[in-house]
Formats: structure tokens, C-alpha cells, sequence
């Protein structure tokens, strides 16, 4: 697969930042990437960054909504940052902002794992 995302790696939380669009053409491939790459390899503890994603279909917020399950099945979190308004407004509508942890920055988000 064409790499969607780029990755860092702060004290076991992995910080993926997918850029371009998330819809029905890739997300499913993003999902077994992150599975398989990620979650399988015991690494649960993840920030999407998604101050690079322009769009995002239902097909993507599945996803996200199927990883974050396996993310807390295997003992992880996953958290969500950098939504733009756009985004910011579907996951309201969606009342997907109740489901997830959504912070603005990854600093935010990476005080979810560590603390002040």
C-alpha cells in the first residue's frame, strides 16, 4: 500500500499522522496497515494527528471508530487530534466527539498517556 500516514514514536505512543483524504477508496487499506503494522505488533497506544486530512467519508469514522476498539481491546487508547472545522463539525454532528478523545494539539493528546 502507498503509505497514507507518517509516524513518530514518543515513549511507546505512536503518533500517526495520515494526510490527503480518508474515504472508501483507502480507508479500509489504512485500517489492516494500522492493524497489522500497529495494533497486532502490541503498539495500542496511538495519536491520530489529523491536521493533514482534508476529508473524511462514513466509510473513514468506521474505521477509526474499529480501531479504536482494537486500540482498547489490547490494553491501548487511541486519541484524536489537530480536526480541522470541517472535521471538528462532522464528529459533533455525528456525536462522534463524545466517543472519542479529541484534543487540539498532540502535545494535548500526549498528556492523555503521560500526565502534566
Amino acid at each position: 500500500m502507498n503509505r497514507l500516514y507518517s509516524v513518530t514514536n514518543i515513549k511507546n505512543v505512536w503518533i500517526i499522522r495520515p494526510s490527503g483524504e480518508l474515504d472508501m477508496n483507502n480507508a479500509m487499506d489504512f485500517k489492516e496497515d494500522i492493524r497489522n503494522n500497529f495494533v497486532q505488533q502490541g503498539k495500542v497506544n496511538i495519536v491520530l494527528d489529523l491536521s493533514q486530512v482534508d476529508y473524511m467519508d462514513s466509510m473513514a469514522l468506521g474505521v477509526l471508530i474499529s480501531l479504536q476498539r482494537s486500540c482498547r481491546m489490547n490494553g491501548g487508547a487511541l486519541v484524536l487530534c489537530g480536526l480541522e472545522s470541517n472535521l471538528k463539525r462532522i464528529f459533533k454532528m455525528t456525536m462522534l466527539d463524545s466517543v472519542f478523545s479529541i484534543r487540539e494539539t498532540v502535545e494535548e493528546a500526549l498528556k492523555i498517556f503521560f500526565g502534566e
